[in-house]
């Protein structure tokens, strides 16, 4: 493939060997883990060149390729490449967007693209497995970046509630999950509060037209879910409690066990001396 025969070269001239690989300013001391260097402030990452073995310095913007790079001289690209296809593609088009490097393209920046590529998709085709995909990969970025209050949490919780508890939740033959109200709970409020976060949205309201469903039912389904999981837990809790009750029980009795021989023993021993006394003491009297 041609993304695979440019990789050797791309490895060659990525990252410098006592230079700072931003602002090539020659260092005084070539760092053992990440570190910034004293003229640009930017960070170096000391790593080895995944094909030759060798030290390098590199960017941020370089650890993606490492990784790309790791994968060939591991033996299993073909499979990363797959995986990851989309998200060159997206980094790509961002670089040519802005004129610039794809280096200088962060991989966030082109998950994020890749991700709201999909969404559209998704709308595009009505395809809401798609769509509700997306919004929780969406959704685990920001989690995952701590971008809360850079991004439109309502709608985005919005569109990941109706898509996933508006949609038909059985495809062929299988029943399909529902978002993870525990990572809405993180990400924005109680449950309990997740129709007063979602109720006057834009997206709720599209997205209830589109699949022919009231917030009503979206929030009673949501409601239903968060019960059943709530007396799952607590069956599983009472479960464990009986299961520990159970095992001290059984501890106690063979500890009693253990213990009852024991006496027995000792009862029977106290009764032997006791005869062999009275047989010695009526033997001296004879």
């Amino acid at each position: 493939m041609e993304r695979k025969e440019q990789l050797k070269g791309l490895a060659a001239s990525c990252g410098t060997t006592s230079k700072c690989p931003y602002c090539y300013c020659e260092l005084s001391k070539i760092p053992k883990r990440k570190a910034k260097c004293q003229s640009c402030k930017k960070a170096i990452y000391p790593r080895k060149d995944p094909l030759s073995g060798e030290p390098r310095l590199y960017r941020e913007g370089d650890l993606f390729l490492l990784e790309e790079l790791k994968a060939l001289a591991d033996g299993w690209w073909n499979s990363w490449y797959k995986s990851n296809k989309s998200i060159l593609s997206a980094r790509k088009d961002l670089a040519n967007e802005w004129g610039t490097d794809e280096v200088n393209v962060s991989i966030e920046d082109a998950r994020w693209r890749k991700l709201h590529t999909d969404l559209a998709d998704g709308n595009e085709k009505q395809d809401w497995n798609q769509v509700y995909l997306a919004y929780e990969s969406i959704l685990r970025v920001v989690q995952r970046e701590r971008s809360q209050e850079k991004t439109p949490l309502s709608e985005l919780v919005a569109g990941f509630m109706v898509t996933g508890y508006g949609r038909n939740r059985v495809i062929d033959g299988y029943r399909i999950g529902r978002p993870q109200f525990m990572l809405i709970e993180q990400l924005t409020t109680e449950p309990d509060n997740v129709y007063d976060l979602i109720k006057d949205t834009h997206t709720a309201k599209s997205y209830c037209n589109l699949l022919d469903v009231s917030l009503n039912t979206i929030i009673e389904r949501y409601m239903s879910e968060l019960e059943a999981e709530a007396k799952l837990l607590k069956e599983i809790v009472n479960n464990r409690n009986k299961s520990v009750e159970t095992e001290v029980s059984l501890n106690q009795i063979e500890t009693q066990s253990s213990i009852k021989p024991n006496k027995i023993s000792k009862s029977n021993l106290l009764i032997l001396l006791i005869l062999f006394s009275m047989l010695g003491l009526m033997a001296f009297i004879r």
